[in-house]
């Protein structure tokens, strides 16, 4: 199951759902995660979208009592044994909606763009989930940084590498997202980039990325 808490939707749209149902009626009117199901476009997966009205949900969920526990409350009081998995996409942003989803999750997986300027923003990050730990999950972890848009022809993603490694050691994933145009290119056709490019750089990163974190899993 993916939850969509970006209020661009961009994940909802690459997945074929969308429309004024959604993680917006669950966050602020009180609906059921199970009422908001829709298939997706991919086998296996279902999506709770995101919608336009996500966009003023911050701003309802501000004037409420413990607004940032109100996803782990709706998720507690939905039936998930049948579910593998459930991920929560965020906004990139720090927000009242990302808070949400650290508060109601088990683990987090913190994407970190290969450039040097994105590293400033790592710090923010790992703040943020040091607070949520103490003050509302204290069962939140980091499952790792993933390095994403990784170019091997460069020394510079190289060097993000390194002083990512030193700093965090081995949270930082051994798998990374190279750069690659067929990622770029899926979500024009509504596929995860498997079937879309099963043969390209793209789809080995991305099944090495869920090979090594079901083995952490599994450890």
């Amino acid at each position: 199951m993916l939850l969509d808490l970006d209020p661009q939707g961009n994940a909802s749209s690459w997945l074929g759902g969308g429309g004024d149902i959604g993680i917006f009626s669950v966050l602020t009117e009180s609906q059921s995660v199970e009422s908001q199901l829709v298939k997706s476009t991919v086998e296996g997966l279902s999506l709770v979208p995101a919608s336009q009205r996500l966009a003023g949900a911050e701003r309802i969920l501000a004037n409420e009592l413990a607004a940032e526990t109100t996803l782990r409350r709706r998720l507690e009081g939905a039936e998930l044994s049948g579910w593998d998995y459930v991920i929560i996409d965020t906004p990139p942003a720090l927000n009242l909606l990302t808070i949400n989803a650290l508060t109601a999750a088990d683990q987090v997986l913190v994407p970190v763009e290969a450039h040097v300027l994105a590293l400033s923003g790592v710090a923010q990050i790992v703040s943020t989930i040091g607070l949520v730990q103490s003050r509302l999950n204290p069962k939140l972890r980091t499952a790792g940084f993933l390095l994403c848009r990784f170019d091997s022809r460069t020394r510079h993603s190289a060097e993000v590498r390194e002083r990512l490694t030193a700093k965090f050691g081995d949270r930082v994933l051994r798998t990374v997202i190279h750069e690659n145009i067929r990622l770029a290119e899926a979500p024009s056709f509504a596929e995860p980039i498997e079937t879309y490019a099963p043969s390209s750089q793209g789809a080995a990163d991305y099944g090495a990325l869920a090979m090594e974190f079901i083995a952490m899993e599994n450890a």
